[in-house]
């Protein structure tokens, strides 16, 4: 009988530690953590290419995700530059040297993050859009601010 209350009591703290593990850390269900997960992803793989819009599939919702694979795929007529150089989630040719991810701003099944990109002379913000998708928070537009309009813009 004494095992068996052992073994109960050691399942019990078991359980209490796991949960307060699980509660500590960030979830993917956070629009700030999806948006800098996204990010990263794109630093480590810039551009505009059949691979780099594969990798950020998992932060997107399947219609942005369905429009960026219709655009990298287009044909380029023989001799005439892409329409889209440089990648299309930092709005860039080049890689910043830094970028910080702001808090979320949730409002029902909708979200904006705040993103700013540093170059050493130049520093952009962006507000990255998410909504839910499925239980799960999902890139779907990019709005580059004033007269750069947005990353659905730029796919039209």
């Amino acid at each position: 009988m004494n095992l068996r209350r052992w073994l109960v009591v050691l399942s019990f703290w078991a359980l209490i530690l796991s949960i307060q593990n699980a509660s500590a850390a960030p979830t993917i269900d956070d629009p700030a953590t999806v948006t800098k997960a996204l990010y990263q992803s794109v630093l480590h793989d810039m551009g505009f290419t059949p691979d780099t819009v594969k990798a950020s599939r998992p932060w997107l919702t399947p219609d942005l995700y369905s429009r960026l694979w219709k655009k990298v795929n287009q044909p380029v007529p023989k001799g005439d530059a892409p329409d889209i150089e440089g990648d299309v989630f930092l709005n860039a040719q080049d890689v910043p040297d830094k970028f910080e991810v702001g808090h979320a701003t949730i409002d029902q099944d909708k979200a904006k993050v705040d993103v700013t990109l540093h170059w050493s002379k130049e520093k952009r913000h962006y507000t990255v859009l998410l909504k839910q998708v499925g239980g799960a928070w999902k890139v779907y537009d990019v709005n580059y601010g004033g007269k750069d309009g947005s990353l659905t813009d730029l796919l039209k």
